[in-house]
């Protein structure tokens, strides 16, 4: 199915709307709402599974359930923004977010948290899908990879930030933690409302879960030059970001538990990889476009093939030394900022008034791939760094 002539002259040019002169920043600081919401509680993974008296295995449970919720969220909440318009989904999406890390704060069981953790990820996929439509409603074609390149590495702050400051809050109560995520959401929603203006209008009366449906099926069949090659970008992006999403998961029990790192040096270690991945996104940014795009995703792909290559034979060998683990994992992690920006703008290029659909179709196979590998990881788990490695291998 391919766009409409009026769609196809919007692809062109581009919206033409007053938006505010840092609008990139602020679209940024709303996906960096995902990272945090994971990001920020990883150093306090161990002290909540002692406070509820659970292992670390059902603290896992908690970013995979996120991840199920998140990926929900992800794909009505863009559908619905064709529909209803961006704004609206997003002040929806972070009302519900904030609420729901309030109500963590005061939770007495890890069942609980779970519970709520879904419905603050379902809050947090509806504010955080739109920002991929909102650059499409306003850029033109010939500018989306630099500029979701530049949002990337507004957004690739919070992996580096987030851990710093669990920790620093962690000496609070782990609850602190989710006081100051609601208090970030309630800035970003406050913010939203008063000074960026709706890029694309809607009205409630056309909400329909058909019309969804019917959306997500146009954005599926797509075809360019007569093959899928839209959903195979959207794929190929998923599987590689579940590689991450994987270690993710993973990441408390393998630098912490198996390595014994405490959690005030944590956050050092994470954050050594999405310094990998600011790197090569700060390069997209300045050198991807249109024409190199296909070649910039073909490499980020290789390399992290050969990155999880090297880590599974580190692990196989008994994982001698903490370095030799973070060494492939920053690769791993900085090949994202090479496939990240050159697919979402190869993928997004194809789609104009279906953007909000294309994106929910996107982050919801990316947020629910990550989840089923968590998942596999942590029901693997031996006590030893093999699920974690052959399960992103897998990816």
């Amino acid at each position: 199915m391919n766009e409409s002539p009026s769609e196809a002259a919007r692809a062109e040019t581009g919206a033409a709307l007053a938006v505010p002169r840092h609008l990139i920043l602020f679209v940024g600081a709303l996906v960096a709402l995902g990272a945090l919401s994971l990001d920020t509680y990883l150093p306090a993974m161990p002290v909540m599974a002692q406070s509820f008296g659970v292992s670390m295995v059902e603290l896992n449970y908690t970013i995979s359930i996120y991840l199920v919720g998140y990926g929900l969220g992800q794909f009505f909440g863009g559908a619905f923004s064709d529909q209803v318009g961006r704004k609206r989904i997003g002040l929806i999406g972070l009302t519900v977010f904030t609420a729901a890390c309030i109500a963590i704060s005061f939770a007495h069981t890890v069942e609980e948290v779970q519970w709520l953790r879904f419905f603050q990820a379902i809050g947090g996929g509806f504010s955080t899908v739109i920002c991929m439509a909102i650059v499409r409603d306003v850029y033109p074609i010939s500018e989306l990879g630099r500029r979701m390149a530049t949002v990337m590495l507004v957004m690739l702050a919070s992996p580096v930030i987030a851990p710093w400051i669990g920790t620093l809050l962690l000496r609070f109560g782990w609850q602190s933690i989710f006081i100051f995520k609601a208090t970030y959401a309630s800035g970003l929603g406050l913010y939203y409302l008063t000074s960026v203006p709706e890029t694309h209008q809607g009205e409630w009366r056309n909400l329909s879960i058909v019309t969804v449906l019917k959306q997500c099926g146009q954005v599926i069949t797509r075809k360019v030059d007569g093959r899928r090659l839209p959903m195979l970008f959207a794929f190929a992006m998923a599987l590689g970001a579940s590689t991450f999403m994987t270690f993710l998961t993973n990441a408390s029990f393998a630098y912490m538990t198996y390595f014994g790192v405490s959690k005030t040096w944590f956050p050092f270690y994470f954050g050594i990889g999405v310094i990998g991945m600011i790197a090569t996104n700060t390069f997209s940014m300045r050198r991807l476009n249109s024409s190199n795009a296909r070649r910039f995703f073909r490499i980020g792909l290789a390399t992290q093939l050969v990155a999880v290559t090297v880590l599974v034979g580190v692990v196989l060998m008994g994982a001698p030394s903490i370095w030799l683990v973070v060494a492939p994992v920053m690769f791993v992690v900085g090949s994202l900022g090479l496939m990240g920006p050159a697919g979402s703008s190869q993928y997004m290029s194809h789609f104009s008034q279906l953007a909000g659909s294309a994106s929910s179709m996107y982050t919801t196979l990316l947020f629910s791939l990550g989840a089923l590998f968590g998942v596999i990881s942590s029901t693997l788990i031996d006590g030893t760094l093999r699920p974690m490695a052959f399960t992103m291998l897998g990816t």
